[in-house]
């Protein structure tokens, strides 16, 4: 699998997962950027700016492939915490009854995250 399957793979898992919440249209974007500046060499950045993980940036790449993987490891990162999450959602009914999802939707909901 190349780096952007494998990319495009996790943002739709995320996007499963901030679905089960109020969210907005930028929590489901993440982008890479390619800066010119002063005639010196380009750098790339991964970035996010969504409400339910605020703003994130990548340190300053030498080349996209990196900014990729930056990219990659945060979103594998996030997902990890989101399944941590869930499974402590799994401990309380209020927390189930907050996310309207039965706690066989949930356990499902964590197999597809992973």
């Amino acid at each position: 699998m190349t780096l952007e399957e494998e990319i495009t793979k996790l943002t739709a898992k995320w996007y499963k997962y901030v679905s089960l919440d109020h969210h907005k249209d930028r929590d489901c974007h993440w982008y890479i950027t390619q800066t010119y500046s002063y005639g010196e060499e380009p750098y790339y950045e991964a970035h996010h700016s969504g409400y339910i993980l605020d703003h994130w940036t990548s340190p300053r790449c030498g080349t996209s492939e990196m900014a990729s993987t930056l990219l990659r490891d945060k979103l594998k990162r996030e997902l990890n915490e989101a399944i941590v999450h869930l499974y402590d959602t799994l401990k309380s009914d209020d927390a189930l009854d907050w996310f309207g999802k039965t706690k066989e939707e949930i356990e499902k909901l964590i197999k597809e995250l992973q």
